[in-house]
Parts: structure tokens; sequence; C-alpha cells
């Protein structure tokens, strides 16, 4: 029995040392698929529009403007969440009189049937927007990297799909 938990603990190290495991992009030069950053780009870049160039100077009814599913963190009710087709979850929805916040989960969708077994088959990302509603005409929104997404939303991505840090899609 002692030589089979040998076999597997220089299996498992072998993983870490080669690296193996989820494919991971980080950083803006992570050497992300073009065509899987331009399917998060169609979802991201709207998105941000409203997020950084609102039409509204209120915390709650920015947030009513933005477009994307909104989803209470329940992990029941991410198995409502439709996306097949790739899409834009917001989630942690906040305000004060003077702030807002936000989460934000996009995944790309599958890639297009052309390149099927290209890996991974889909990217997906997430970050925080913090919203301030100050004196000035626009409000001031920042974004906050985070390091993973939630489970329930990632789980319903196929097992292939591969996170990209929010600074992957910059420019």
């Amino acid at each position: 029995m002692s030589t089979v938990a040998s076999a597997i603990a220089v299996s498992a190290t072998t993983l870490v040392l080669t690296g193996c495991g989820p494919t991971e992009y980080r950083g803006y030069e992570s050497g992300i698929d073009g065509v899987l950053w331009r399917q998060i780009a169609a979802f991201e870049d709207p998105l941000s529009f409203e997020l950084y160039q609102p039409r509204v100077n209120e915390p709650d009814p920015y947030l009513a403007a933005l477009s994307g599913t909104r989803w209470d963190g329940s992990p029941s009710t991410a198995t409502e969440i439709d996306l097949d087709a790739g899409g834009v979850v917001l989630y942690n929805l906040s305000s004060t009189p003077s702030a807002a916040e936000v989460s934000v989960f996009i995944a790309s969708g599958p890639r297009s049937p052309i390149d099927d077994g290209a890996s991974p088959s889909e990217v997906y990302t997430c970050y925080r927007i913090e919203t301030e509603f100050v004196g000035d005409p626009m409000p001031s929104a920042g974004r906050v990297l985070l390091d993973s997404c939630p489970e329930p939303l990632v789980s319903l991505l196929p097992e292939d799909a591969a996170f990209a840090s929010g600074e992957v899609f910059d420019g």
C-alpha cells in the first residue's frame, strides 16, 4: 500500500513541477487566443461603456441600467443562468447614497465550430467595479481585479474553460 501512496505523491509532485493543471491567462502579454479575446471583448466593450460613461448620476439607477444577467450569489440559482453562448453576469450589487459596487463575470462562449479541437474551448473573467458618485458631472469608476471567479458560475462552463484575469483584455 505504501508503494501506491509513493507513486501518487510522485505523480502529484510531477504535475505541480511541470505546470500541468488548468490553463490560466494573466497579464496583458498573456498569450491568450485572439478568437477568445475578441469574444470576451464583444460582451465587455458595451458593458464598459455603461460602467465608465453612464447616462445617470445616482447609484441605484446606475446599477439598474447595467446590461447583464443578475445573479443573487446563491449556488442553487446559478443553474438558471444560460451561458451557452457566453454572456455577462452581474452579482454582489450594492449601493449607498454616494457609491455603487458590482461584480462582473464574463464568459466568452464557445469557439466557432471551424476552430473545433482548439483548447481551451472557452475563457472567462471576473472583476469588481467600485463607483463613486461625487459632485462631478460623471461618476468615478475603478476596477478591482479578482484572482478567481465564483465556482457556481464557472461550473456552468465546459470543463476545459480557462480563467483569464481582467487585465488580459485591456487595450
